[in-house]
Parts: structure tokens; sequence; C-alpha cells
């Protein structure tokens, strides 16, 4: 049986300039998935991570962390920010520090971490990021891309068990967007529990165990990635569009070069391997 880890549940929030921005949210994390929020900007997708982390308190409804509700108190805050970490968009929101290396060990040294172990941290997630050649640069002479990496690492030496990424390619070039999702697939081995945002319905579709789409401040659809998509309603209505795997296979089996009981590939991969096995069939035929 699944293990719920995060959990929101009726959750209201409104902005103080009367922007509603989420309208009685209730969404469910397991222990372990790859959970990504689609939708357009201004749908409530950081506002919900927001939430997640406590960083925001909501006007009504509450965030249960591990079956528990969440406490504002100040030591019960550090301790769920310790457990439940956010990479946010933009990393000059999260890099304060004058060096690379104070910025990532600033999380555990406030865990009260010996040096010892604070070095530790900070050498795995100098690893994991592929930044260990910036070690002692400044934050303030890095570029955007390494920015990135460094927030993430930032986040990962606090070594957290639910990481949220908070749309995580914006801004970077094609390279950088595929490393870094290598990075996410390799922490989700490692039994990290992962949320990401995005408007990316290609990202979102490939990589998530569970789509939840957002749309002006609520979770209108959620479940398997394949099931969402195949459903014009979702699509339509929170402005999407379908991710390009689907579209050329419905394109495929309309044309009749795959059969209809092909199953939805979820990569590149499995798009060529059914077009493979089609041409095979036929050759024999």
């Amino acid at each position: 049986m699944s293990e719920l880890i995060l959990e929101a549940v009726n959750l209201e929030y409104s902005y103080q300039d009367g922007t509603n921005a989420l309208r009685k949210v209730n969404l469910q994390v397991e222990k372990g998935e790859k959970l990504a929020i689609l939708g357009s900007n201004g749908a409530g997708k950081s506002t919900l991570f927001m939430q997640f982390n406590g960083i925001f308190r909501p006007n009504s409804g509450f965030i249960k962390y591990q079956g528990e509700d969440i406490s504002y108190k100040g030591k019960a805050l550090i301790e769920l920010r310790k457990k439940v970490g956010i990479v946010f968009q933009d990393p000059d929101s999260q890099l304060f520090s004058a060096s690379v290396y104070q910025d990532i060990s600033f999380g555990p040294l406030n865990l009260g971490l010996s040096e010892e172990k604070v070095a530790e941290r900070v050498k795995q997630a100098l690893t994991d990021t592929e930044t260990t050649d910036l070690e002692d640069k400044p934050t303030h002479l890095l570029s955007y891309g390494q920015k990135k990496r460094v927030s993430i690492a930032g986040v990962l030496a606090m070594e957290p068990e639910v990481i949220i990424f908070d749309e995580p390619t914006a801004g970077l070039d094609p390279r950088h967007s595929q490393e870094f999702m290598q990075l996410l697939e390799n922490l989700s081995i490692e039994g990290k529990t992962i949320i990401l945002s995005t408007h990316d319905v290609d990202l979102a579709y490939s990589w998530s165990d569970r789509i939840a789409i957002m749309y002006n401040g609520e979770i209108m659809a959620h479940g398997a990635p394949g099931e969402l998509f195949m459903r014009p309603e979702n699509v339509k209505r929170a402005d999407l569009t379908l991710p390009w795997l689907i579209e050329m296979h419905s394109e495929l089996v309309q044309k009749g070069w795959l059969p209809p009981s092909t199953p939805l590939p979820k990569t590149r991969e499995d798009l060529f391997n059914s077009i493979m096995a089609k041409s095979e069939t036929s050759v024999k035929t």
C-alpha cells in the first residue's frame, strides 16, 4: 500500500491584494513518487509549493506531512523545512552568501552539524550537481545555469525527504536541461520524493509517475500522465497542448502505421521501438 508523505486538504489562500490563488485544493503526494504539477503561469503552482514548505499559511484548510498537520511554530517549521526542500525558479532568490561553498554549507551549519559532517554534505552536493569546479567561486560571478545548479546543491546538502522544484528547466539550454533531468532521475532512484512544477507538457508527460493539472487556483484533474492527456476536456480547459509523443502516436494509429492496441509511448525509444516492431511484422507478412 502506498504511503502518503504530503497532503493538501481543502486548501484556500488569497494574497493581500485579494487575488484568490488557491481554491479548495486537495492533493496527496505518495512517498517516493515523481509528481509533476502542470499549469500555465498564474495557475497557483508556486503558491501551493510555499504552502507545502510552510512559507505561506493557508486561509483555510491544512497541510499534512507524514499524516500529521504541520505546525507553524518556529522549531516545528525548521524541522519541516529540513524534510521538505524547495528550489525556487529564480536562483537569485536563494543565493546570498559570498562564495559557492559558503552558500551550500549555510543550511547544514544551521542544523548544528560538525564541520566535518558539513564538509561531507557540501562535497556530495557539489558532486551530484557537477559544480565541484565552482566551490570557491563568488556567487555573483556565476552564470544563470551555474546559479541554478548551486541553488539545487544548497537544498541537496540539507538531505530532505521531499524536494520541490519550481519551473526547474526555465532559462536552461537543452544540454543543461537534459543533465538536470538526469539528476532528478538519480534522486528518485535514491528514494527521494520529487515534485516539480512546469508548463512544459512534454517534460511532465515523459518524466512523471503522476500529473496534477492546475488551473485558476484549482486542481482540475490528476492521475497517470497517459490517462489525463487522453481526455480532451483536460487539455482544452487548462489551455494546454498534447505532448508530441501522444500526438505522434495518435497520428500513426490514424494512418494505420501502428495498430490501435499499441501502448502510449513515454519516451522516444518507446515510440521508435513500436515503429520498428510494426515494420518487422510487416516485412514478415
